[in-house]
């Protein structure tokens, strides 16, 4: 079989010794990264308790109780696995997500313990936080430069490939013979194979090593369902799964009835300054296409000049747009009102963005398999949300139904969870807003 390697390939160095191939094994060892991290969370808090306590009152009254060493080491455990989830799905940086995963689990661990009444010292949990974050942030630094996957590959993978821009360090396979320390193998199932081939990829599943299609692995770098020429066999399987669709709804519902308490003021606050600013209602009410292709009204406060006439989605710089709807609309708080439709059941915290009507004809139009994206909800924000942010042209609509369709197709609470820690980084950034 005549094989090159692929074109434009970033080239991963491998350590050249001895030591640094252990040590690359060993940040790669999430049993280690874990232990290490329990253990500094005992012994930070005593090693910093003298520093800490002579500039800090609060640090002084330190005593050493098991509730919060216990209460430590149950967050560092939940918030590795989340991690460890979380580093599952594509276009991810683990930097990203270590501190919002650290905060949600310690935060759920103390409301635990508060409702069991069991008291709890604060200087050890702030402690054994900064503590444990500084070194997950420690290991994802150290795994990005020193532990990049090694992956064998079969076959020539097309110029321009997704695959050829990924932190791997590729080995082409010449012959049918499993290389030493592979984490996988890609094959292209275009290309034809021989029988000694189809046998090492037996051996190789037989020994722990996944074998992946370069379709599913490219899917997964990019985080799109690439769309092909006759899509349906692909988007026709696509089904959500039916028992979190329910406990999604669930959540929805346990959410957003007290962020209603909590946002109405906001609401309230932004309405009038909408009003004082310029003349017209202070909710926009637009019909949109939601879930399995119904159409609702969806709430939004009104960003745009009510007396300007102009087309359905927003132009970069629209003239439109009001001193305050530029401040709402990239803090995302223009979509606040939205919490009612979660709660009538149209939409939920996260899914696709709802498209107006008339762009969803439009698009219908252009693109025949655009209707697979109502098979959820439509959220408030989303996988594609987080990534391209707010697009009209059809082009661009495309590459955003590819991302729909991939938030579809590995539908879970985990990559729920990861939206919502890129959606913190969205509004804090102001990504995607117009």
């Amino acid at each position: 079989m005549n094989q090159a390697l692929p074109l434009n390939v970033q080239r991963y160095v491998a350590p050249d010794s001895a030591r640094a191939r252990r040590f690359a094994g060993l940040i790669r060892s999430n049993r280690f990264v874990l232990l290490i991290a329990i253990v500094l969370s005992i012994l930070g808090p005593e090693i910093f308790h003298p520093f800490v306590a002579s500039n800090y009152e609060w640090a002084r009254a330190y005593h050493h109780d098991f509730s919060g060493i216990a209460t430590s080491i149950i967050s560092i455990v939940i918030a590795h696995f989340g991690l460890q989830k979380v580093s599952n799905v594509p276009l991810v940086d683990d930097k990203i997500a270590i501190a919002p995963a650290f905060f949600v689990a310690y935060a759920f661990s103390i409301l635990l313990i508060a409702f069991a009444q069991i008291e709890f010292d604060r200087y050890h949990l702030v402690t054994s936080f900064v503590v444990a974050v500084a070194w997950y942030y420690f290991i994802a630094i150290m795994r990005a430069r020193f532990s990049a996957p090694r992956l064998a590959f079969v076959g020539m993978m097309e110029p321009g490939d997704d695959l050829q821009f990924t932190q791997v360090e590729w080995v082409p396979l010449f012959e049918p013979v499993l290389p030493q320390d592979v984490l996988g193998i890609v094959f292209d199932k275009r290309q034809s194979l021989s029988p000694s081939y189809e046998r090492l990829f037996a051996r190789a599943v037989l020994r722990g090593i996944p074998v992946y299609e370069a379709t599913y692995l490219r899917e997964m770098v990019s985080g799109r369902v690439q769309l092909h020429i006759r899509p349906e066999e692909e988007f026709g399987a696509l089904f959500p799964s039916q028992p979190y669709l329910r406990i999604k709804r669930l959540i929805d519902i346990a959410l957003a009835l007290p962020a209603m308490v909590l946002i109405a003021p906001v609401i309230a606050l932004f309405a009038v300054l909408i009003r004082l600013e310029s003349p017209g209602p202070a909710i926009f009410r637009q019909v949109r296409i939601g879930y399995q292709g119904r159409r609702f009204t969806c709430y939004k406060l009104r960003s745009m000049r009510h007396d300007c006439a102009g087309p359905d989605f927003t132009a970069e710089l629209d003239p439109r747009v009001t001193r305050i709807g530029r401040f709402i609309r990239k803090t995302r708080i223009d979509e606040l009102p939205q919490v009612f439709n979660i709660l009538k059941g149209e939409m939920c915290w996260i899914g696709p963005r709802p498209e107006a009507l008339s762009l969803a004809r439009s698009y219908d139009r252009e693109i025949p398999w655009y209707g697979y994206r109502h098979l959820v909800r439509p959220g408030i924000t989303g996988w594609a949300a987080v990534h391209q942010g707010n697009v009209a042209l059809v082009d661009a609509a495309t590459r955003k139904l590819e991302y729909d369709f991939f938030y579809i197709k590995h539908f879970s609470p985990w990559l729920d969870f990861l939206i919502v820690l890129m959606t913190i980084r969205t509004v804090l950034t102001g990504f995607g807003s117009r």
